[in-house]
């Protein structure tokens, strides 16, 4: 066992020294062939068939990394894959969403047309390029950290033996190297949109939540590396690897339909109403008042005055009425959602009231606003009082940044203003 143990660590070391040479470790580098090899496997027949064993093989090995080649404009043959026409976005991190929905429209549209006119490969280059970006952000290195290296040096101190190694980018980083493989399980990939627009809107917000996702392997992964094996680690990249794998499949999938203008009818109707909780919002910390000082909202549950947490409910006629998704939150605070492009959606829907925890001098009124326009606001509600239901157009602004607000009365305590937003509804605009 210590044999095996010693062994072990001298190989850890090995690939770590190994990769300080390696020009494709700044994210997933192996992974991006990993994760395209696992999505591509698990496409209907009719998608295989469509694009053919020898194409679908290049997408997988050929084009997993054209905009790494690209990077610093040495690969100008490669300028009209990498080149997103009127925006200025990286190909490699979650954008903000204006240039990202641009990018995002442009690369479906690309593989359409290229498909269309019979330019298979073509479509390929440009279908690879979109999948790359969509895979970078899931890899738990520097493009999914919310905190710099510096501050994990600092939280996680390495011991004198590996100061030299890097905890998040490439030659000596340690987010895509060890011996991990993607768990051959069964997966359907998933419908993101009936229309380019809409696809565009859901794969941006996967994009998000995969890169959120992502960001929690890194502390243990840095933890195993520095001060452990290796395996645990191993361990972590294969998990975050296989979200990234199911979220590519996803992508190449409904690419795929809309090109091939060929979209099953039960899936665009599983997409016709989007939970807002489903969604990531652009919260980026911030206090308010007890008891929701430290967090101001929380998904699908609710806190009391100390601060336990209960499932979501309101008030009803007799007991409480549970409640099947939402947010749980304090006031005052203002939960923005960044939605777009316009047309996606076209109204939102939810009831609000007081958690049925809430003490009696609780009372808060509830807005939602589109941008600096409130669209509706409630009279305040006291604890105890019966819901109120909000169903309100949105206006189709090209990026729309919907609010949702909790405001306090004056003469109501801090500590019982236990909001609730109850399952808050996104519908999909109909389509001609």
């Amino acid at each position: 066992m210590k044999a095996q143990s010693t062994l072990r660590r001298i190989a850890f070391l090995i690939v770590l020294f190994c990769l300080v040479a390696s020009p494709e470790a700044f994210g997933w580098g192996k992974g991006h062939r990993l994760i395209r090899l696992w999505a591509v496997a698990r496409l209907p027949e009719w998608q295989r068939e469509m694009i053919g064993r020898e194409h679908l093989d290049r997408l997988c090995r050929e084009y997993t990394s054209l905009q790494d080649q690209h990077a610093g404009g040495t690969a100008p043959e490669l300028d009209p894959y990498c080149l997103v026409p009127g925006a200025r976005l990286s190909l490699h991190d979650v954008n903000p969403a204006e240039p990202s929905l641009i990018g995002m429209r442009w690369y479906i549209e690309q593989v359409s047309e290229q498909l269309a006119a019979g330019e298979t490969d073509e479509a390929m280059k440009f279908l690879g390029v979109l999948c790359h970006w969509n895979e970078d952000p899931g890899c738990p290195s520097a493009h999914s950290s919310p905190v710099s290296e510096l501050q994990l040096r600092r939280l996680l101190p390495p011991p004198k033996d590996k100061q030299r190694y890097n905890y998040l980018f490439g030659y000596g980083g340690i987010a895509d190297v060890g011996s991990y493989e993607i768990d051959d399980v069964e997966y359907q990939p998933q419908l993101l949109g009936t229309t380019v627009d809409e696809a565009a809107a859901r794969i941006y917000q996967h994009q998000r939540l995969l890169r959120a996702g992502a960001a929690a392997h890194i502390v243990p992964i840095v933890q195993d590396m520095m001060h452990g094996d290796g395996a645990a680690a191993d361990e972590h990249r294969a998990a975050a690897a296989l979200a990234n794998a199911r979220h590519t499949a996803d992508v190449i999938y409904t690419v795929l339909c809309l090109s091939a203008g060929r979209v099953d009818e039960e899936e665009a109707e599983a997409l016709a109403v989007q939970r807002l909780s489903e969604w990531l919002p652009e919260f980026e910390g911030q206090m308010i008042g007890h008891p929701y000082y430290v967090t101001p909202f929380l998904v699908d549950q609710s806190m009391d005055a100390r601060r336990n947490l209960h499932p979501l409910a309101l008030p009803g006629t007799g007991e409480p009425e549970p409640v099947e998704f939402g947010f749980g939150m304090g006031a005052p605070f203002s939960l923005d959602f960044t939605l777009a492009p316009a047309g996606v959606f076209d109204r939102f829907t939810c009831r609000v009231g007081l958690h049925p925890t809430a003490g009696p001098e609780g009372e808060v009124a509830f807005a939602v606003c589109a941008g600096d326009e409130e669209l509706i606001r409630t009279d305040p509600i006291r604890s105890g009082a019966s819901p109120q239901a909000i169903d309100i157009a949105l206006p189709r602004d090209e990026t729309l940044t919907l609010s949702l607000k909790t405001i306090p009365s004056d003469q109501s305590k801090s500590l019982q203003n236990l909001a609730v937003w109850a399952e808050p509804t996104l519908h999909r605009a109909k389509t001609e």
